[in-house]
């Protein structure tokens, strides 16, 4: 008997031997995210490095990537990059592991300014990768007169002759905004008011997407345009004669992160892969191929300098003050969809 337990005790022995080698030897890592937001050289470098290959999904839409981390429990993926409203409601759903800093030795790489911020106050879960604020882009050629403000794009100049983000948060919030009202109100009231002066905007609007925005400018078919940051940086850099300004009434403003799902397969090779975007010359590599804001500090004397004093890198201090972002109002979050969706299907 005592003979068939040890020889039990060194099978099972055996066995665990043999699943933590299989644990240790699978160099596998599992991303979601958006197509383009992690470039194929740096992706390639990650790998050369590790030994960690790369399996890459992507997904349309911040919604779409909750609805499955919740269909499968937050069990197919190790990373995900997605934005701050998104990361708090999958945390508030318990859908993210908590990061072991233990295995983040460049975590001191990240500028304070970008730490802690509403969607997960201590970083419990989410490591910032890159930042930015919509801007409005015109051409001063086509254009009578100084834009400064969101609200001068109602002017009659504009018909037929702007491009805006097809985005319900972002567009009814910078409406909300001129108005003098915060991005997240759920206010009946306000919200009745920016969907009448959204209606009034529509003769001026020619075209609505989210995508490839700034060639419509560059081709002279839109006066002005609304755009994201890396678009706004594409945009000048194609032409330097136009002109980017943040609203005046004040600015919408977005970190997207990096997070791991409560049930990641690898999570050892996740802390691995943010460690490694972590180091100052990969985000240098990261801002510069990307084109938003960079919010690791080893990474500013590395970026060039031209490109860094570029001006959707440096948001004005007292419009910086006046930043929001687009919060997870959970159930409230349908009275955007509906003025936008009614908004998009009026003649």
């Amino acid at each position: 008997m005592k003979r068939f337990f040890a020889v039990l005790l060194v099978a099972a022995m055996l066995l665990c031997m043999g699943v933590t080698a299989l644990a240790e030897e699978e160099k596998v890592i599992n991303i979601f995210t958006w197509e383009g937001y992690f470039d194929e050289n740096t992706l390639a470098r990650f790998t050369e490095e590790t030994g960690i290959q790369v399996n890459f999904q992507t997904f349309a839409s911040n919604e779409e990537m909750l609805l499955k981390l919740q269909s499968n429990g937050g069990s197919e993926y190790d990373i995900v990059l997605a934005s701050d409203y998104a990361i708090s409601a999958a945390g508030k759903e318990g859908l993210l592991l908590p990061l072991d800093k233990s295995k983040l030795s460049n975590w001191e790489n990240l500028n304070p300014d970008y730490l802690n911020q509403y969607f997960d106050p201590q970083n419990v879960y989410s490591v910032p990768y890159a930042a930015g604020s919509p801007m409005i882009v015109y051409d001063p050629a086509q254009v009578e007169g100084e834009i400064t403000a969101f609200s001068d794009l109602w002017d009659e100049q504009f018909a037929d002759g702007l491009w805006l983000i097809d985005d319900a948060r972002v567009m009814t919030g910078e409406v909300l905004k001129s108005l003098g009202y915060s991005y997240n109100t759920t206010d009946e009231a306000q919200l009745a008011e920016a969907a009448a002066k959204l209606e009034e905007l529509k003769p001026n609007i020619r075209v609505l997407e989210y995508d490839m925005s700034y060639n419509y400018l560059l081709a002279g078919e839109v006066k002005a345009a609304y755009l994201f940051t890396p678009y706004v940086v594409n945009a000048l850099l194609e032409n330097p004669d136009l002109v980017a300004v943040y609203p005046s009434e004040g600015i919408g403003f977005g970190i997207d992160s990096i997070v791991i799902p409560v049930n990641a397969p690898h999570p050892d090779n996740a802390h691995q892969f943010i460690n490694f975007y972590l180091q100052g010359d990969v985000a240098a590599a990261v801002a510069e191929w990307q084109r938003y804001i960079n919010p690791n500090q080893a990474a500013n004397d590395l970026i060039d300098p031209d490109f860094a004093a570029m001006t959707p890198f440096n948001i004005p201090a007292d419009l910086l003050a006046t930043k929001e972002y687009v919060e997870d109002l959970g159930e409230n979050e349908s009275l955007f969809q509906d003025i936008w969706t009614a908004f998009k299907l009026a003649n």
